[in-house]
């Protein structure tokens, strides 16, 4: 008879124990390799687990699977993009994605391993920037802010190109190159303008570029959902772990993270 109560009382907490992890809380969250997934990881991870939540953090190599993946349900929410890049993919692909939070942010700079100020570039200087449009929007924004180009002001600001250039008195050369070999290829260039994930990634720091922009409310980096599931608890959840002390002392301690913008909510 005690064997039987002994069983049965095995049967009832083991179907217990299942029923409370089949309502345990999953995330699905994706980053590209750097930074973001970084400090994700060591700063607000361990929040969420503290809090009963199931963290599934996935790198992707290439940046539209990430919102490839979030549009399709294979992910809750990601972090890598800025809304002006959101914004292009929303109106390109029709999704229904949206900003969720700002998060801290690696600026934009421009770098050289041949020069030490920008104003020693050389007539005919080749500086390489983002082949995405969004991305070399941004770039040739920035590099006109430290006059090295002169934009159409007709075109919107962040949607120019190379062939919006109308003034270049230096005569510079710009090469368009895939955002993560920029680091890479910089010896082969005068200066780059390179995102500030990618420089980190590349095991470089952002303090030593020649310039170093702020970047405009479009470029901060957020964090990005499906509308439908942009409000729910676990999105709830994921902001308060962003918004935490304990997250805020490890980005402001974390010597990879000198030099980022900080969010609106922290100043």
């Amino acid at each position: 008879m005690k064997k039987r109560h002994l069983l049965a009382a095995m049967v009832a907490l083991s179907v217990t124990a299942s029923a409370s992890w089949a309502q345990q809380q999953v995330l699905r969250i994706g980053f590209f390799p750097g930074p973001y997934a970084d400090q994700f990881k060591r700063g607000v991870q361990p929040y969420l687990e503290s809090q009963g939540i199931k963290v599934q953090a996935t790198e992707f190599s290439n940046i539209i699977q990430l919102n490839s993946a979030l549009m399709d349900g294979a992910l809750d929410a990601n972090v890598f993009q800025n809304r002006a890049f959101m914004d292009t993919f929303n109106t390109q692909q029709k999704a229904r994605l949206v900003e969720v939070l700002q998060v801290p942010s690696a600026p934009l700079g421009i770098y050289s391993s041949k020069h030490k100020d920008l104003r020693a570039l050389p007539n005919g200087a080749r500086v390489s920037v983002p082949n995405d449009p969004t991305s070399m929007g941004r770039a040739l924004a920035f590099l006109q802010s430290q006059g090295l180009i002169t934009l159409d002001p007709a075109v919107p600001a962040g949607r120019a190109t190379e062939r919006n250039v109308t003034g270049n008195p230096k005569n510079i050369q710009l090469v368009p190159i895939d955002a993560p070999q920029m680091p890479r290829t910089m010896v082969e260039m005068d200066a780059a303008a390179i995102l500030g994930n990618h420089v980190i990634a590349a095991g470089m720091v952002l303090s030593s570029a020649l310039a170093l922009e702020d970047p405009a409310p479009q470029y901060r980096i957020i964090l990005v959902a499906r509308d439908d599931v942009a409000r729910s608890d676990l999105m709830a959840k994921l902001v308060t772990g962003y918004k935490s002390a304990e997250y805020r002392r490890f980005v402001e301690t974390d010597p990879k993270a000198k030099g980022f913008s900080r969010p609106e909510y922290w100043r």
